[in-house]
């Protein structure tokens, strides 16, 4: 029955995202009612009180075993785009026996080990599935009991969330004693508009979000973060690629260099974090750049990044509410802790979001403090949540699965390691390869990199 079916929902509470996440409820429950169903139960992420760490779902698993064990079959968990076909969704759980412990989804793997993933299955990445989230997955009442128990003796091993989808399933698998995950033909990824979509349950929007015209080029200011034993390398890669697309660009160094030129915040370059430096380039931000400018976006040296897709993006962004936009990590979340934006993949800010952070009293503990996790402590202090975008990377594109990136229109990627990063660049990011199916016009080849 659909009533046995919870529907949890990858939701935030920044008003673009909650709007998107209300307007897929909506549709779940016109859609049970125009079946005759009894309604099923919607849940948004960001509306579960009294936990913070809510997105990264395993923390929940007590709570949906004590309320829904008693009369639900299945908790099944998307993204605010992911598309439901109700009816198509039932038939295909209908065919698993809902007794037993089950964990579907559409299935990723690893071509090769990867950073992001602690180089887990070395000799063959290939063999461990993990579910590509925007495609759905489920996990049934029996599997959810069973995790609620298992986690009350055997807390998360690590402190940090990085890939939530890979870690998810690595719990569940408990070195193969757990089950592994069940592939779902029915849950896929391909655009909701699509010919090969008959056959499938769910599907998923893929596009960049566009809200009205994009945000001017004059409206965001990006600082670039760099130290002089990188001026020779990676910053030419910055002017052969992006540097162009921004209309307002500074490097911020440890050296005045008039040939770049660089801007020396006297703060000497450190091996580990570089919390000095960022809150240098904030206080910067604020008091000496026009106020005028809404965004800024402080990058690494070794960051590529899309500002002709950011400045789309940033559309659908309110710049009067504190915004802090980039790709979403965790640490400590199972005992309170905090959710931070990583830096690698370009952290976003909106003014207003900077006003609020400098007029509070929170700064780095150290000048060489990771800047990124003090910023989610320093925002979280402040009730001010994180924003999440998948299309921001913190790895390169050989780090992800080619079908989690298929369905993506990217913002950044980050790193240089072994790759050609210019390639890299004009093959993902560059304006003329904004849609995925113009691809096969640029002159390289996708599945390489």
């Amino acid at each position: 029955e659909l009533k046995e079916i919870v529907f949890v929902i990858q939701s935030q509470s920044n008003s673009f995202h909650s709007k998107r996440a209300e307007d897929l409820k909506r549709d779940i429950l016109k859609q049970s009612a125009d079946l005759g169903k009894e309604l099923p139960t919607v849940l948004l992420i960001h509306q579960i009180p009294g936990h913070e760490g809510a997105w990264t779902i395993l923390p929940l698993m007590r709570d949906f075993s004590v309320t829904y064990s008693g009369n639900s079959s299945w908790i099944f968990f998307c993204e605010e785009d992911t598309r439901i076909q109700v009816l198509k969704l039932l038939e295909t759980l209908g065919r698993f026996d809902v007794s037993k412990e089950w964990f579907l989804g559409k299935a990723l793997h690893d071509e090769e080990s990867t950073i992001i993933h602690h180089y887990a299955f070395a000799e063959n990445p290939t063999v461990f599935k993990f579910p590509d989230f925007a495609a759905g997955w489920a996990l049934s009442i029996p599997l959810v009991n069973k995790l609620a128990k298992k986690l009350k003796s055997e807390p998360l091993k690590s402190d940090f969330t990085i890939d939530l989808k890979h870690e998810i399933a690595l719990y569940i698998w408990q070195k193969g004693e757990g089950p592994h995950l069940t592939p779902v033909t029915e849950f896929c990824t391909d655009d909701v508009n699509s010919y090969k979509t008959d056959h499938c349950a769910t599907t998923f929007r893929n596009f960049l979000p566009l809200c009205g015209e994009p945000v001017k080029k004059e409206g965001v200011f990006v600082a670039v973060k760099t130290c002089r034993k990188f001026h020779g390398d990676r910053i030419p890669v910055v002017k052969q690629t992006w540097e162009r697309e921004a209309a307002l660009i500074e490097y911020y160094s440890d050296y005045a260099d008039i040939s770049i030129p660089t801007i020396d915040l006297g703060i000497p370059n450190t091996d580990r974090g570089h919390c000095g430096k960022t809150f240098a380039i904030l206080e910067r931000f604020l008091n000496h750049s026009s106020p005028r400018i809404p965004w800024l976006v402080i990058v690494d040296d070794d960051t590529l990044i899309s500002i002709f897709r950011l400045r789309k993006l940033l559309s659908c962004y309110d710049p009067n509410e504190a915004v802090f936009l980039g790709e979403r990590y965790g640490y400590g979340l199972g005992t309170g802790g905090y959710s931070y934006i990583t830096g690698g993949g370009g952290m976003v800010f909106s003014r207003r979001a900077v006003q609020k952070l400098l007029a509070s009293k929170c700064r780095c503990y150290s000048m060489d403090a990771p800047d990124d996790m003090v910023l989610g402590m320093c925002f979280s202090g402040l009730g001010i949540p994180i924003t999440h975008s998948p299309l921001f990377h913190q790895a390169r594109p050989v780090d992800y699965p080619k079908d989690y990136l298929s369905h993506q229109i990217p913002v950044s990627f980050h790193k240089h390691w072994n790759i050609d990063p210019v390639k890299v660049y004009f093959t993902w990011l560059a304006p003329n390869t904004e849609e995925p199916h113009k691809e096969k016009k640029v002159g390289h080849n996708r599945e390489d990199l």
